[in-house]
């Protein structure tokens, strides 16, 4: 093959190449100037849940679409109301026309049972309606596309069917206990129980042998006592006093070192350990 054949081969396929790529972009550019959605966007986010007031937090992020949004601001062409449900019922949000729509955050109600916490299982429902100025009654209503997300630790949270789009949006989002959390309860409960056991052990030991009394000990178990109740409600996302957990564990955790502790005392105020004599081995 001659040279010129080698440079119009090379100049061919530069052309090739460069039409691929020309191609792409005007596809990249079409998809990004394709209309978009003619409404109100929101975007909500998980941020806490709540098991004590069976409630979650919920970040909402309204931007206006479509003929309703005033480029390059975003700014609102007509006066909209928006409408979420919280923990008290409905709660609405007015924005007027030529402002931005502003994000907020609502209380949302947390259904499930949470007495067999770490094993629970729960639901979070949003909801929301958004109409023009005047409210449901007088207003027209306005198309909602709802996404939602969740930036929840210690939780897994269902992704799936996360978006809705009408007049009024409803998403139930399955919140679990991540499986990390799940295991760290069970730890917890296996070290009270180990805790409790051999604080039981040493106290039966001190007495049935009739060692000196410990005032260290002693000391140890009343620490242990009330650190149980504090260990119990540090664990991530635990509801009040009463769940399977406590019944499971802390509350016979709680009664074993009380009893060994009111045994030891008990020992040594009628004086059944020698705290007079040397102990005998």
């Amino acid at each position: 093959m001659n040279a010129p054949s080698t440079r119009i081969a090379v100049r061919a396929a530069v052309i090739a190449v460069v039409a691929v790529l020309a191609a792409s972009v005007v596809d990249v550019a079409s998809a990004t100037a394709a209309p978009s959605f003619n409404g109100v966007v929101l975007d909500a986010r998980l941020i806490t849940v709540n098991t004590a007031t069976a409630s979650a937090t919920v970040r909402i992020d309204p931007t206006p679409g479509g003929s309703l949004a005033q480029p390059p601001l975003d700014l609102l062409t007509k006066g909209v109301v928006l409408y979420t449900s919280t923990v008290n019922g409905s709660l609405a949000h007015s924005y007027r026309a030529g402002g931005f729509m502003d994000p907020f955050e609502t209380t949302v109600p947390v259904d499930g049972d949470t007495s067999t916490y770490p094993f629970h299982h729960l639901r979070v429902g949003i909801s929301a309606l958004a109409s023009t100025a005047g409210g449901v009654r007088s207003g027209k209503t306005v198309p909602l596309l709802l996404h939602v997300s969740s930036s929840l630790a210690g939780y897994r949270v269902s992704t799936q069917s996360a978006v809705r789009e009408g007049p009024v949006v409803d998403v139930v989002l399955h919140v679990d206990p991540s499986w990390a959390a799940v295991l760290f309860a069970v730890f917890i409960m296996l070290v009270m129980w180990a805790l409790a056991l051999g604080a039981l052990a040493v106290a039966v030991s001190l007495l049935a042998r009739r060692r000196r009394f410990e005032g260290a000990f002693a000391g140890f178990l009343a620490v242990l006592l009330f650190a149980f109740p504090t260990v119990r409600n540090s664990l991530p996302g635990i509801p009040p006093v009463g769940v399977l957990f406590d019944y499971a564990s802390f509350f016979w955790a709680e009664a074993l070192v009380a009893l060994a502790l009111i045994a030891l005392i008990t020992g040594w105020t009628m004086r059944a350990l020698a705290g007079t004599t040397e102990r005998r081995d």
